[in-house]
């Protein structure tokens, strides 16, 4: 038994390196040379060691000690990133108390706002660094680049739509072959010039800190580079076990980046010329190419994963209420989280591809890459930091020394890159700020219409009192109205007794209640009401990262003694069409914005995918 847990153990670590390691594996593809801020800073001996220094320790506190040590404690029920660290948070809140909601929930959109950011320039910045390589052999080639790291990612992404099951089981054997050439290359130039290992000191990284001044700046935002991708271990937890993650990164990913980026010191103390490129230089010519093409998998595979993980992201926060229903294609019956919205993946590229044409080089993107990278790893430490203090009772001094000084190394790296706001930083934040935008008015714009609802709305057993006091007549058969105030009666029930005076034989007043938890527990998923006259109510539970299933849902109602099936029901649904009106919950164009989201929203019959066959939708209009 302890034989089998140790080989399944291996199997993940194998399976995560590939998923999850994949965007900080391509790291070293551009980050030793925006540290000395393309030339910017000298290469002499003390500045190789100084910032080499800086690259180690950095992977070591933030990733080692802060990211695997700590903040894969806080998983939600097996899961991970913003959203379950809210949720979890919020799951507290209702315990204990003590929590500022407000702040929870605003540095939660915020965190999920600059996820966008990162998540459309990761594949750029990856595919062009990969390409780079081309030109380090033929540097006439260069002008062909951009085209074609445009050819990929269309190509990368037009496959979304088939699902990553089927290329998954390759991604880990690729990508550790990629480490596997990352330790070779690296441990081969530190052979011939091991004075780099005298790095590990963190003196020089400290001298390194002491006399740059303003030029601490340059540095420090290449630095961060090296750790982009570290909040995938986070985000991916609910795929992948902490056990594996932590033995991939220990056993694999680590060394062999401390081996490269070592690597690419030692190269830089014999030759400075080599800042230019050092990852391409440090190999023979004989490997260049084999290595480019190795590269652009190794590049095209991290940018799979971080576009799943968008995928994956936005159906958890449609299923939470932060988006607007999309239409989303579940690509694998095993794994509920491999899903394709379409919407997002066109949307994902066109903002890729003009990211590519903008910035032309992975050297200036990567001037807007840390903004997003160490704005969501502050939030994520700001969370967490709330977490240990409320939920792990952590005392305040602890927490305050432990996550007080993550936090401060957050700030720091953070504030660099604001620096580099102009430079390209206004790129994440400006994809951040339309994210927060939409996500805020449809919040807002959802509680306002259902303010709206509630002045005209009846409650249930008042519902049920009127249709035995008048004797309502009663139709035959089954019908499953559908309303998202459980206490309430639907306003599709509404409108359609309010044209027709009648009722079905067997009524059931559904609601689908999506929680703060990943997953809900099977067994208490359906919560059946006999109100009486074969009226009924019915609320069920998921979790925000499961697929509500209207088959399901039908098939426990029977268990528990409702006489009714899929084939013979009826699905009335409302869709509810908000129109500007003066007296108003929204400002001028967030209005229209909410109404604009409202009309192009995905309707509940594809959403919860219901035949079509048994759905009556009902259109209302009303003025917020």
């Amino acid at each position: 038994m302890r034989l089998g847990k140790s080989e399944s153990l291996k199997g993940l670590a194998l399976a995560a390196i590939g998923v999850v390691y994949g965007d900080i594996g391509t790291s070293p593809l551009y980050t030793v040379s925006k540290c000395f801020g393309d030339g910017v800073i000298a290469v002499d001996p003390l500045n190789v060691l100084g910032i080499i220094s800086l690259i180690f320790w950095t992977l070591t506190l933030v990733v080692s000690i802060k990211y695997v040590s700590y903040i894969l404690r806080a998983d939600n029920k097996g899961e991970g990133g913003t959203l379950a660290l809210v949720s979890l948070i919020l799951e507290t809140k209702r315990r204990r108390g003590h929590i500022n909601i407000k702040l929870v929930m605003i540095l939660g959109v915020i965190g999920l706002a600059l996820f966008y950011g990162d998540g459309v320039i990761t594949p750029a910045i990856s595919v062009l660094g990969a390409l780079q390589g081309v030109a380090v052999a033929h540097p006439h080639w260069q002008v062909y680049i951009v085209p074609a790291a445009i050819g990929l990612l269309i190509v990368l992404f037009w496959s979304q739509k088939r699902g990553s099951g089927s290329l998954g089981r390759w991604f880990g054997p690729v990508i550790l072959v990629w480490f596997c050439a990352l330790a070779v290359l690296g441990a081969h130039q530190i052979v011939h010039h091991p004075q780099i290992l005298l790095a590990i000191n963190p003196y020089y990284a400290a001298i390194f800190i002491m006399h740059h001044g303003a030029l601490l700046v340059l540095a420090l935002g290449g630095v961060v580079l090296a750790i982009t991708g570290a909040e995938a271990m986070y985000a991916d937890l609910g795929h992948f076990s902490r056990g594996a993650i932590r033995l991939a990164w220990f056993y694999v990913v680590f060394p062999a980046l401390i081996l490269n980026y070592m690597g690419q010191g030692a190269l830089l103390l014999s030759n400075p010329q080599a800042i230019s490129n050092p990852f391409y230089l440090m190999m023979p010519q004989w490997l260049l190419y084999p290595m480019v093409v190795l590269a652009t998998i190794a590049t095209i595979i991290a940018s799979q994963a971080v576009i799943s993980g968008v995928f994956s992201v936005s159906w958890q926060a449609i299923q939470l209420g932060y988006f607007p229903r999309m239409r989303v294609r579940h690509t694998s019956s095993q794994h509920f989280g491999q899903v394709f919205v379409p919407t997002m993946s066109v949307t994902m590229l066109v903002l890729t591809v003009f990211s590519v044409l903008w910035f032309h080089t992975a050297d200036r993107l990567a001037s807007a890459y840390g903004i997003a990278v160490t704005g969501i790893m502050l939030i994520t430490s700001l969370l967490t930091m709330i977490l240990a203090s409320s939920r792990w009772r952590w005392s305040k001094t602890k927490t305050l020394l432990i996550f007080g000084a993550f936090v401060i190394i957050d700030v720091v790296f953070f504030g660099v890159n604001m620096v580099k706001v102009v430079e390209g930083g206004w790129f994440p934040l400006s994809i951040a700020l339309i994210i927060w935008l939409l996500i805020d008015t449809w919040r807002k714009g959802r509680a306002a219409l259902s303010a709206e609802l509630q002045k005209y709305g009846q409650h249930i057993t008042e519902f049920v009192e009127d249709i035995a006091t008048k004797q309502v007549p009663r139709v035959p058969g089954a019908a499953v109205f559908m309303s998202g105030t459980p206490a309430m009666v639907p306003n599709a029930m509404n409108i359609y007794y309010r044209h027709t005076k009648t009722i079905h034989e067997r009524l059931i007043f559904l609601s689908i209640i999506v929680e703060h938890v990943p997953k809900h527990n099977s067994r208490n998923r359906i919560r059946v009401v006999p109100l009486g006259q074969q009226i009924y109510q019915v609320i069920a539970f998921y979790g925000f990262t499961e697929v509500p299933s209207m088959h399901t849902i039908i098939d426990k109602m029977h268990e528990q003694g409702i006489p009714i099936h899929m084939t013979e029901v009826s699905f009335f649904l409302s869709r509810g069409l908000p129109v500007p009106s003066a007296n108003r919950y929204l400002s001028g164009w967030r209005e229209h914005l909410f109404v604009f989201l409202s009309h192009n929203s995905a309707g509940a019959t594809e959403y919860f995918r219901i035949p079509v066959q048994h759905v009556v939708e009902l259109g209302v209009r009303f003025r917020i």
